[in-house]
């Protein structure tokens, strides 16, 4: 009881045991800030990349001529248990040629991922959400109108024969023909990752060209389409080389499609899954011999990369803390001379060493887990404003391109804020033992005879 009333009372009223305290407080709620937005960039990251990518995707084990796309294949795949649906896909990098730019400076590399529209929107990777984002790199602004694009792969030109057929059906029907304009001639439509296309100030509309180089100087295929519409994930690697182009023309690209010695092919199919992903891709290979991916297989790399980044974070903000050990060990060995005197009374009335150590030992305890707790609480504050400051002051706080999102992705994870209290506490209990240790050293007749003195 001893050891915790002069423990109390030592942390009140010194105005030194303040210093330490606020010291604390900055020392936990910087690094809660730091890595709380770090974790949130990190979740988000893994949530995009996560909708993104399939649950489990099925390649052929040697994919240079890819899987022959048949009903009974798909059937096969359909039967697994756990598998909800499945969309076939082509998947090639290719060079991408803009039609009015001659010269290595208007080939693009991307990533040409063939896929059927609707089989693809119901493993949920073409939400409308993730469409038509603005041609700027403010992700604040607003959509492209409908005037501005297409609609997936259906292009402006598609949609005005589609009007002009409308208006030629309802004349005939009415018996009064009429001059129309004469009808646009259509391409097929692609839709471009947004990083991709606004960089190199291409924008819906933009008829383009697509190439498979065959590494002799020639092409694998090679096809002309229009830029209906644009994606934006975001996830960096993922909008800055995507195309997403119909199953048809992406397998004529690639060489896959239908000829007269063989049935069309595709690279891989695209699994929905209402169980265990794990299970369910070891279950496909088993049932077809197939080589199955997980989508954290497929996307791991970013993720982890993510992971890693917060990793390191968290333990560069921990050798910051390390720092505050010279604070705390200045401060309480301040107190120790200050009550010097006291220490020795104390000892001559008969304390025992053990209650003065504890003393300190309580006084830092409780400066370190009250501070943290301040710490806590202050940079959760500062985690809840930030979005609002943000929209107050009409700019993001942090670069957009960075995070890959209008606001900042804050995350409130308890476990960030109780690591870096705990390590608080260690590092104050390691800088208090020494000047704990001192105090119990004090010799009432030293102090005795420094006072008669």
């Amino acid at each position: 009881m001893l050891a915790l009333h002069l423990g109390l009372r030592w942390l009140i009223r010194r105005r030194a045991a303040w210093l330490a305290a606020a010291a604390i407080v900055l020392t936990v709620a910087v690094p809660v800030v730091i890595v709380d937005l770090t974790q949130g960039w990190y979740r988000l990251v893994a949530l995009n990349a996560r909708a993104y990518e399939a649950d489990v995707v099925v390649r052929a084990r040697s994919s240079a001529h890819g899987l022959r796309d048949t009903a009974e294949g798909r059937a096969a795949l359909l039967a697994v248990a756990g598998v909800q649906s499945v969309a076939p896909f082509v998947e090639s990098w290719a060079i991408l040629s803009r039609s009015r730019i001659e010269g290595l400076e208007g080939n693009i590399p991307c990533q040409v991922q063939g896929i059927e529209w609707q089989r693809d929107a119901e493993l949920g990777r073409v939400a409308p959400s993730l469409l038509h984002p603005p041609p700027v790199l403010e992700l604040r602004a607003p959509p492209l109108t409908p005037a501005e694009r297409g609609t997936g792969f259906v292009t402006p030109g598609w949609r005005a024969l589609t009007a002009l057929a409308g208006l030629h059906a309802a004349t005939a029907v009415g018996g009064q023909p009429c001059a129309l304009p004469p009808a646009p001639r259509p391409r097929a439509g692609i839709v471009c990752g947004r990083e991709l296309l606004y960089p190199y100030g291409m924008r819906p509309g933009e008829v383009i060209q697509l190439a498979v180089p065959n590494g002799t100087g020639g092409t694998i295929g090679r096809v002309t389409a229009e830029i209906s519409d644009t994606i934006g994930t975001g996830v960096l690697e993922i909008d800055r080389s995507i195309v997403l182009a119909p199953l048809p023309l992406a397998q004529r690209l690639a060489g896959l499609h239908a000829r007269p010695e063989r049935a069309a092919r595709v690279s891989g199919y695209r699994l929905a899954t209402t169980d265990d992903i794990d299970a369910v891709a070891a279950a496909v290979e088993r049932a077809t011999g197939l080589a199955a991916y997980t989508w954290l297989e497929l996307r791991g790399n970013t993720v982890k990369m993510m992971e890693i980044q917060r990793n390191l974070f968290t333990v560069s903000m921990i050798a910051v803390q390390l720092l505050t050990v010279f604070v705390v060990y200045a401060v309480f060995s301040t107190m120790v001379a200050e009550l010097r005197h006291d220490l020795g009374v104390l000892r001559g009335l008969g304390a025992r060493r053990r209650d003065l150590a504890g003393a300190f030992l309580i006084a830092g305890t409780l400066c370190s887990v009250l501070g943290g707790l301040l710490g806590w609480a202050l940079s959760w504050g500062v985690l809840a404003a930030l979005n609002p400051l943000s929209d107050a002051l009409g700019f993001a706080l942090f670069p957009e391109s960075v995070f890959y999102t209008p606001q900042a992705p804050t995350s409130f994870d308890a476990w960030i804020p109780l690591l870096f209290i705990a390590s608080m506490t260690t590092i104050g209990l390691a800088a208090v033992l020494v000047p704990a240790w001192r105090a119990t050293r004090i010799e009432p007749i030293a102090v005795i005879r420094e006072g008669a003195g």
